[in-house]
């Protein structure tokens, strides 16, 4: 499951680590003075990596490659390769998480996070940020789920939607929210689900959705439906309240 992830890792190291890159490197260490302690790429990798050293001169590391990849030159692929290679123990730690809610397709995850790292890493701010590692790492966990949960409610909004549901959403163990299989694919457990909701909470059910079977907080959940925080909280509560209610009178014995 863990192959086309650990490719990709291998084929980032392997792009570092030729006489061509050795030379990038070189000229990298010239443009950014805070590379000029390390003789390879190699080392500079293993720097990163280390759990121990200091966090402020990591991060003017990650800063200096960040902007050669923000501005083109000397080196930017080079330099796109040693952010990947330096975060990568922080970045498998979002794959190990997430992948449970892409198991029948790990492929999708490994895409979704090399998109949402490369976009983050060509637009994010480096004077506003304190923690530059920290903060690509957990924006790219961030990212991967807020357009997989966009998806969803892009989809969801459609009475069709729901058979459209790609497999990448399904939670590992089959399907979400407790249901037992019934032999449906995720799409058709989905579903059915919203279908069983709907009588009961009516248009709040792709709120309940969001929140408990696709794991957006509250605040993505409501920035996703187009509602403020405060009123998909109420909502939420409300439909809670309304599902604990029907389950109450359907478990009492007549």
């Amino acid at each position: 499951m863990r192959a086309h992830w650990e490719g990709l890792h291998a084929a980032l190291v392997g792009s570092v680590t030729t006489l061509l890159a050795a030379n990038q490197f070189q000229d990298l260490r010239r443009c950014e003075l805070v590379l000029a302690p390390f003789d390879s790429a190699a080392a500079l990798i293993a720097h990163l990596t280390c759990p121990e050293g200091d966090l402020d001169r990591k991060d003017e590391i990650y800063a200096a490659l960040v902007r050669v990849v923000q501005a083109r030159a000397p080196c930017p692929r080079l330099a796109h390769a040693l952010l990947w290679c330096g975060l990568w123990p922080g970045l498998d730690r979002v794959y190990r998480r997430r992948l449970r809610y892409f198991a029948r397709d790990s492929h999708e995850l490994t895409e979704a996070i090399s998109v949402a790292f490369t976009a983050l890493v060509g637009r994010i701010d480096l004077a506003s940020v304190h923690r530059i590692a920290a903060t690509l790492v957990r924006s790219t966990d961030r990212d991967v789920m807020y357009e997989r949960q966009r998806v969803f409610i892009e989809l969801a909004a459609d009475t069709t939607g729901p058979r459209a549901v790609a497999a990448w959403l399904t939670p590992a163990g089959g399907v979400p929210g407790g249901i037992h299989p019934t032999g449906l694919s995720f799409a058709g457990e989905l579903a059915a689900l919203r279908a069983r909701l709907a009588p009961v909470i009516g248009a709040d059910a792709d709120l309940v959705l969001a929140v408990l079977v696709l794991d957006a907080d509250q605040h993505e959940a409501a920035a996703l439906l187009g509602l403020s925080h405060d009123a998909a909280r109420k909502r939420f509560q409300r439909a809670l309240r309304r599902l604990r209610a029907h389950l109450q009178i359907a478990s009492t014995p007549l």
